[in-house]
């Protein structure tokens, strides 16, 4: 019988910078993460309906072309109410706050190091609300 295989977390990195996707990209899937890539929150949503895989985790730009990353992050979470979103952003906190950004944000330019403990802080936070959110067993 083969052994399971444990489950590799996906993410999928939203920003218009090719440079920042290429970096993010690269340094988590260097960690073992599968990583999916898109350009505006147009592609974003396309990508997440076009599969049942949905990453673990989105990584978002917060000002991104057309609709923002704020925007994007609440149509999703109305079709996906538990996907999990990390922000990121190089803007001040109060052009953050005229966004509506209320979540943990990364900070570009980031290291791997502020991005990894980022990525594992937000993906952490989201066993801890799955598993306090389900109803005890009797």
């Amino acid at each position: 019988m083969p052994t399971p295989t444990p489950t590799v977390p996906s993410i999928l990195v939203v920003d218009d910078d090719a440079n920042v996707r290429l970096i993010a990209s690269r340094i988590l899937g260097g960690w073992g993460f599968r990583i999916r890539e898109a350009e505006t929150a147009e592609e974003a949503f396309a990508v997440l309906l076009s599969t049942r895989d949905r990453p673990q985790l989105i990584l978002i730009d917060v000002v991104l072309p057309g609709a923002d990353g704020v925007t994007l992050a609440e149509q999703i979470r109305e079709e996906w109410p538990s996907q999990r979103v990390l922000y990121m952003s190089a803007y001040p906190a109060e052009v953050l706050r005229a966004h509506r950004v209320d979540a943990p944000v990364l900070t570009k330019p980031f290291t791997q190091e502020e991005l990894l403990r980022q990525v594992e802080a937000a993906l952490t936070r989201a066993v801890e609300v799955q598993v306090t959110a389900e109803p005890p067993s009797f």
